[in-house]
């Protein structure tokens, strides 16, 4: 290895370190970038639907922006409040859901003198001293702050509210941006990449698309189904307090595979510890996870195995390790930064590297 070698690795080393650390760096930007690809996405869909119809692209970009704003409006100005006044209520509710429940175990392990040696005695279990409701929600607030610490602090001294909005904002005014000129996006990578492996990023980009749409349609389609379905069985049927806000809880937690399913429960048993008889948790609970079962497993295709298939045990270790590295808004974004991430190796390195497209890998 001549000397010029050498130094040419050595650079190319030292420049490959560089951007691994000035990725690292700017992961809350990229974060917030991939969300706004995805949400300009979504609201592409309305504008291809309109363009099919014999709309041509301009008009049919601004009735998409006009009609997807005006929804996000109507659903924010209906859904905000209410999960908002759901929140507050949670909160506020801990501390006598607390107590009521531990006079009710307090209570039934009294009555049962055959559990006594295996469940232990709660301390102060009939205190009529309430828990602290400041502490609460201090532990509330801290929670969302650290799950939302990867989010640039743009209005850092406005408080923690007025951080998510101008975030949202913020991928919202992105994503109107790439809506209006994504050619220009793609035309600046063809631009770094040689002539004759244009055709072939192409292809990759339409898979990539291709895979994030599909992900918005089967989980559109899940939360709706899992909001009907838990206000109208919970709430109409079972009458068990503030249902629409556990409906709206539990649609939003669908973006959080595995672990979104079980979330809800939190809210459930509060209400109803605090709101209504703690024994109506042996009907509310085992009512909401056959829900949840019926919905990803009869009723709605399995996002990740059926859509996207990706194996659940590897989606949650993904799952653990973006939320380390990216908060609460990587744990949102696991499942289609995961599908992008799979895509592009495949395509790029299986592919086009390896050769193994038309190869049969089979296991003994």
């Amino acid at each position: 290895m001549t000397l010029g070698d050498y130094l040419k690795r050595v650079l190319a080393t030292i420049l490959l370190l560089l951007l691994i650390w000035a990725l690292w760096s700017a992961r809350s930007i990229l974060v917030l970038a991939f969300a706004a690809v995805v949400l300009a996405i979504a609201i592409g869909q309305p504008m291809l639907f309109l363009q099919k119809k014999g709309l041509k692209r301009g008009p049919a970009v601004a009735l998409a922006i006009l009609f997807s704003l005006a929804g996000i409006g109507l659903l924010s100005a209906w859904i905000i409040p209410t999960l908002g006044r759901g929140v507050v209520e949670l909160v506020n509710d801990v501390p006598a859901a607390v107590e009521k429940g531990k006079t009710a175990y307090g209570k039934w392990r009294d009555a049962t003198p055959s559990v006594q040696k295996i469940f232990p005695a709660v301390p102060q279990a009939y205190s009529d001293i309430p828990l602290d409701s400041d502490d609460i929600k201090g532990l509330f607030n801290w929670l969302v702050k650290s799950g939302m610490a990867v989010a640039p602090d743009l209005l850092g001294g406005l408080g923690l509210i007025a951080g998510i909005l101008v975030n949202l904002g913020l991928v919202l005014f992105i994503a109107v941006f790439f809506l209006l000129e994504p050619g220009s996006y793609l035309k600046a990578v063809l631009y770094c990449i040689p002539p004759r492996s244009h055709e072939r990023t192409k292809q990759i980009f339409n898979t990539l698309y291709s895979t994030l749409t599909k992900w918005l349609h089967a989980q559109l389609f899940s939360v709706t189904v899992i909001v009907l379905l838990v206000w109208i069985v919970l709430g109409l049927i079972l009458r068990m307090p503030n249902a629409m806000v556990v409906a709206l809880f539990a649609g939003f937690a669908t973006f959080i595979p595995n672990i979104g399913a079980v979330l809800p429960i939190i809210p459930i048993t509060i209400f109803t510890l605090a709101y209504s008889d703690p024994h109506k948790l042996l009907l509310y609970l085992p009512v909401y996870l056959f829900i949840q079962f019926l919905e990803s497993n009869v009723i709605t295709p399995q996002v990740v195995k059926t859509q996207l298939n990706i194996p659940a045990g590897f989606l949650l270790l993904f799952q653990l390790l973006i939320t380390m590295m990216l908060g609460a808004l990587g744990l949102v974004l696991a499942v289609p930064i995961l599908a992008c991430l799979i895509v592009f190796v495949r395509e790029v390195y299986s592919y086009d590297v390896l050769k193994l497209r038309h190869i049969n890998i089979l296991l003994d």
